[in-house]
């Protein structure tokens, strides 16, 4: 079992940014999450909870969230997104790792 928990529902979403105290990191991926994205949520569980969402298997969040290419990174904090990488280059995701450092 993976360290991202699946989001499912509306209600899922919702629950996950009512946290005010961490990162709320959200992997919109097809088909299976990278080992990478894995290792770095495992890094930064302190700080950031890691959630996912197969746009494959739930086509509807990826045009609600207006999700242009997959992967795609999201971060939120209080509730705001404060980052997102919809191009997963390795100069992309350190921005994103250096912000879950700070």
């Amino acid at each position: 079992m993976g360290v991202h928990k699946e989001l499912n529902s509306k209600e899922d979403f919702e629950s996950a940014l009512a946290t005010n105290d961490k990162y709320v990191f959200i992997f919109f991926y097809e088909n299976e999450i990278p080992p990478a994205a894995e290792e770095n949520a495992k890094k930064f569980a302190a700080t950031t909870d890691a959630y996912s969402i197969d746009v494959g298997k739930k086509p509807e969040p990826k045009e609600r969230f207006k999700i242009t290419k997959v992967p795609t990174a999201v971060v939120y904090k209080d509730g705001i997104e404060v980052k997102r990488v919809d191009d997963m280059t390795p100069e992309n995701m350190k921005e994103v790792v250096q912000m879950l450092s700070s």
